[in-house]
């Protein structure tokens, strides 16, 4: 679902969703600044192996807060310790080794990273003295970059994020209390974002990757290294500057149906159409009621010259609501210089809705429950093969809600109800699922497993591509690139590999949401190959969750993607159509198609439509494989 605003004015969209409180919201400009909210406070951790200099420019060591206290005394919150603190640790999770401050290492180091403080602002306003607790909003900046030891940068960024909370008063007190917390906050968010930025930064994972390998040799740093957080500013150009912008709201499951939990992101295009330069651009967030947590009400976007366009994102979740309610985000430019022309603020109106059943959503998950009736399948021959990956390395590319859920369970399944011993299951899901790792297990440990005995099930929930020309299908593992099919593993390749072993057959699953290849103009109608020969003699099985090019839906009611949690289901018996308590391939595949349909129809209004190959009346004996027995 994509909703966009181009024109000025007061627009109207409904969704029936669950809320609009958006939690940990994350702001970027990917031009020539951004602004990043980290959503959870935590850094996961990447370890790229090289060693790094971290060096703290003078403002960080000076870092403070100022602020007017219930007396309208000017008051500063030092915050250069917990910072630099943050700094270190947030940064040795993103290196191998991390050089802070004096310290040398006995061989040169790989890099440098240097950090700049820039906004660094507490946004509170205190009317008079008094027992009452007041909101309060901490927005900071960093700037970084990332230079290699040829002085090469590699990488460099400009970054905000706010802490928001309450500071308390006393009548007997101009003190203000509870800000060191918010401002921690926003210390946490703003590192968890540099970190990030660093740590799936192409470039610089090349850069490891190739140090890894022995094929990058770190020499002596320049002794006067290029400032890569300082930008020139060209001279003022005389003549008004005329500033205009357009916002697109996208949710993550691409239609008009917001859930709880589900990923929303707004970006935001701001450009200057006129001669002069546009001074201290920002833009204003408001939302009434106030339901957005996380997210600075002023956004500081910067000078824009004539001509120049910037980029901002805002990535946030949906929460709770109680009761029918309307949410009202308005967006408005202002600036520092006089005689810029701004236009009217941006307006979204959205209803929403109290999910049904959502207490029973707190529930355990009934697909998540092996099921009581012990499975009297035994497979000791049996591989199994599962992969799920929803997150990725570039954050460009959208995420896949419950791809990792979908196979930690998959692989649960197939070890108690396809009987399947655990050490011939392997487990590949999101940053343990690169091309490297998939080629390694299909390419060379399975042959290793394989005899003329063996039934091999492969299972895989994530993200796939369409190439426009030809229709064939690849699937995205954590390292492909959101603009190159360089790191792409085909479907022809996966069947190539399983059609060369000596393997009795193989049952393939797959849950993939299904785009355009990377860099490619899409068709106008764009229809992926799934076809076999329809000879009878196939000993492949391919149960394909959704065969056209749309975004497979996910099941929040069973916290699965829709096709998998149906499967799951079926597994566990709801497939057993003619209650001989045994479930076969053809008899799976089948109940899934006709639930899923059913689903998506009735729930969202559209449909997804799976595909069994072979199809049924072809009779490929692959059909009949059991997967499940419980008589």
């Amino acid at each position: 679902m994509i909703v966009q605003v181009i024109d000025s004015g007061h627009s109207s969209f409904l969704f029936r969703a669950a809320s609009w409180v958006v939690a940990g919201m994350g702001i970027a400009i990917f031009t020539s600044c951004s602004l990043f909210s980290g959503r959870d406070g935590s850094t996961p951790r990447y370890d790229l192996p090289l060693t790094v200099q971290l060096r703290s420019d003078p403002s960080i060591a000076g870092a403070q807060l100022t602020y007017q206290d219930a007396c309208g005394q000017r008051q500063s919150l030092p915050i250069s310790a917990p910072l630099q603190e943050l700094l270190e640790r947030k940064t040795g999770r993103v290196f191998e080794k991390v050089l802070a401050g004096e310290a040398r290492s006995s061989s040169a180091p790989d890099g440098s990273v240097d950090v700049a403080l820039g906004l660094a602002h507490a946004d509170l306003a205190i009317p008079r003295k008094g027992n009452k607790s007041y909101p309060a909003t901490v927005t900071l900046g960093l700037d970084f970059a990332y230079t290699a030891a040829d002085g090469t940068i590699l990488y460099s960024k400009k970054i905000q994020s706010s802490g928001r909370g309450a500071v308390e008063l006393t009548e007997k007190s101009c003190e203000v209390k509870g800000l060191d917390p918010i401002a921690r906050e926003a210390m946490g968010y703003v590192t968890d974002g540099m970190a990030q930025q660093l740590g799936t930064s192409s470039r610089i994972v090349d850069a490891a990757q190739a140090r890894k390998a022995g094929g990058f040799k770190a020499s002596a740093p320049p002794s006067a290294p290029p400032s890569a957080i300082t930008v020139p500013v060209p001279a003022p150009v005389d003549g008004p500057a005329t500033m205009i912008f357009r916002a697109i709201v996208r949710n993550e499951n691409h239609h008009q149906v917001l859930y709880t939990g589900e990923a929303i992101t707004i970006e935001i295009e701001v450009k200057n159409e006129g001669p002069g330069t546009a001074r201290a651009v920002e833009l204003l967030v408001t939302a009434t009621p106030s339901s957005i947590e996380r997210i600075p009400t002023v956004l500081s976007i910067g000078d824009l010259q004539p001509g120049e366009v910037k980029h901002l994102t805002v990535d946030g979740k949906v929460g709770r609501v109680k009761e029918v309610m309307q949410e009202e985000l308005t967006l408005m430019l202002r600036a520092e210089s006089p005689s810029v022309q701004l236009p009217p603020a941006k307006k979204f109106l959205v209803s929403m809705k109290p999910e049904p059943g959502a207490e029973a959503q707190s529930q355990p998950v009934d697909v998540d429950r092996l099921p009581k009736r012990a499975s009297l399948l035994k497979q000791p021959k049996a591989v199994g093969i599962v992969v799920g990956v929803g997150k990725f390395r570039e954050s460009s590319i959208a995420p896949v809600k419950y791809a990792a859920r979908d196979a930690e369970v998959m692989a649960a399944y197939l070890k108690s109800i396809g009987g399947i011993p655990s050490e011939r299951v392997r487990t590949l899901v999101d940053t343990h699922a690169l091309k490297s790792d998939l080629a390694e297990v299909l390419e060379e440990w399975l042959p290793k497993q394989a005899d003329p005995t063996t039934v091999v099930y492969v299972s895989i929930t994530g993200r796939g591509v369409v190439e426009p020309a030809t229709g064939a299908v690849s699937m995205m593992l954590f390292d492909s690139a959101a603009t190159s099919g360089t790191r792409l593993y085909s479907l022809r390749r996966l069947q190539e590999s399983l059609e060369k072993l000596p393997i009795q057959q193989a049952v393939v699953m797959l849950d993939l949401s299904l785009e355009a290849s990377p860099g490619k103009a899409a068709a106008d109608r764009l229809v992926p190959l799934w076809e076999q020969d329809g000879s009878g003699t196939e000993k492949i099985m391919w149960m394909v969750g959704n065969q056209a090019v749309q975004e497979a839906h996910n099941y929040d009611e069973g916290r699965h993607g829709l096709f998998t949690y149906q499967l799951l289901k079926g597994l566990g018996g709801a497939a057993d159509i003619d209650k001989n308590g045994t479930i076969l391939t053809g008899e799976l595949c089948t109940y899934i198609k006709g639930q899923v349909l059913k689903v998506a129809h009735e729930q969202y209004g559209n449909e997804q439509e799976p595909l069994c190959l072979p199809r049924p009346g072809q009779g490929a004996s692959v059909r009949l494989q059991p997967v499940a027995q419980f008589k």
